[in-house]
């Protein structure tokens, strides 16, 4: 495996791991730990495919494990507890849950909590072991290509709680992240949609190659010939995903270089995630790809800077292009949830407050153009008004019930 950096400023640095076909190596990684237990932490969908996965680290011979062709020393215990799929799993009964299992099956301080599956997962496993006997060690393997390289580029993990999304979590560094870009041969376009949105989002922040790999991605004869259309046979090539991957870490390490904690220049990845968020929210967990979601709300956000004359058409025009090129493949189920509906759900955003809201606007981070980001001293927040947010989404085809409601649109 391709050995990768995760450096959060002075605070951690990670080692990772990335490659394909890679599980015999994942398991070396594994066995090096030497811990008594391993606590896999996984989810349903995870656990149907690949329960056979980590097979390896009960081999003795296996030929890949030194010179000799076996690995020294016992054998670690296996536990393992398997979550539902996606953001059901980040509930406050199901980390009650892990902190139960945990003691029930002896766990130690020499334990080590494995969170394998997708950013869901990671997010209420990562929390788990940051909360058990004061912090465990944990690694993370990624299986869908968001968590490859938007999710384990954080030390973000989360629960959601009270209709609200990831609002109760803390920050907290795993020993180590193996990713094998070979679990996105399995994985529905969906998931692969919400990967892609957030380089879609990282093209239109930092530009450069991040916006040529991207279109270049996206663009090529190898997505099956298409440059629109739905996009129901959307695939990418394992050499297209490591490419994409190593991107997506680059342009999230080199802002949390310096700012570990997300809490200054790292907020310019909220870009987008005000509406989406809230649209996610609106239609109910795991309807709307979070990548579709984000590139959804980055439109919402440009269209909101052209009108208040801090971004051009043309400027516009080419940041929606790149948005576009994922939107145009997968389009908003019906019934849309009301404008009304969406805008609650915008104005209760964990990042209000940051920027001094009044009753009338809302926050997001902005760019002029691609590549431009507006700079503040809120934590490259902006507040717009949000009365904007709300045209655009009756633009786009949402409903409105008839009323005014709290956001004063």
């Amino acid at each position: 495996m391709e050995a990768v950096s995760f450096v959060f400023a002075d605070r951690h640095t990670v080692p990772g791991f990335i490659g394909k076909d890679a599980a015999r190596d994942v398991c070396k990684h594994l066995l090096d730990l030497k811990a008594d237990k391993i606590l896999l932490v996984t989810e349903e969908h995870v656990d149907e495919l690949y329960a056979d996965y980590f097979d390896g680290l009960q081999e003795v011979d296996s030929g890949s494990f030194g010179e000799t062709g076996s690995f020294p020393g016992s054998r670690p215990v296996m536990e393992k507890i398997v979550l539902p799929s996606g953001d059901a799993a980040k509930s406050w009964d199901h980390l009650t849950q892990l902190v139960k299992w945990n003691f029930d099956v002896g766990a130690t301080k020499k334990s080590v909590v494995v969170a394998f599956g997708g950013g869901a997962l990671l997010n209420v496993a990562g929390l788990f072991a940051s909360i058990a006997y004061r912090g465990m060690k944990a690694v993370y393997i990624p299986t869908t290509f968001l968590a490859m390289h938007d999710v384990v580029t954080s030390l973000k993990t989360s629960i959601c709680f009270d209709g609200r999304k990831n609002n109760i979590g803390s920050f907290y560094a795993p020993l180590k992240i193996l990713i094998d870009v070979d679990f996105c041969r399995t994985l529905p376009r969906s998931e692969l949609f919400s990967g892609l949105g957030e380089l879609a989002k990282n093209a239109t922040l930092f530009g450069a190659q991040h916006a040529q790999g991207f279109v270049k991605a996206l663009s090529c004869e190898s997505v099956n010939g298409m440059s629109g259309g739905s996009g129901e046979e959307f695939t990418l090539d394992e050499d297209t995903l490591m490419t994409l991957v190593r991107l997506g870490i680059d342009a999230k390490m080199s802002v949390l270089a310096t700012d570990a904690y997300e809490r200054g220049s790292g907020m310019v990845f909220e870009y987008g995630h005000t509406v989406s968020h809230a649209i996610e929210k609106a239609y109910g967990d795991g309807v709307v790809p979070h990548g579709i979601g984000v590139c959804y709300g980055m439109l919402s956000s440009s269209y909101a800077a052209e009108k208040m004359g801090i971004m051009t058409k043309a400027d516009r025009e080419a940041h929606d292009e790149i948005c576009n090129l994922l939107v145009n493949r997968w389009a908003l189920p019906e019934p849309r949830p009301s404008v009304e509906t969406v805008m609650s759900l915008a104005m209760r955003d964990s990042k209000r407050g940051i920027t001094s809201e009044n009753d009338d606007e809302i926050s997001d981070v902005l760019v002029t153009s691609v590549g431009n980001v507006v700079y503040t001293k809120t934590h490259n927040l902006s507040k717009l008004p949000s009365k904007y947010v709300a045209e655009w989404l009756e633009l786009q085809g949402f409903p409105t019930e008839g009323k005014k409601c709290s956001g004063g649109f």
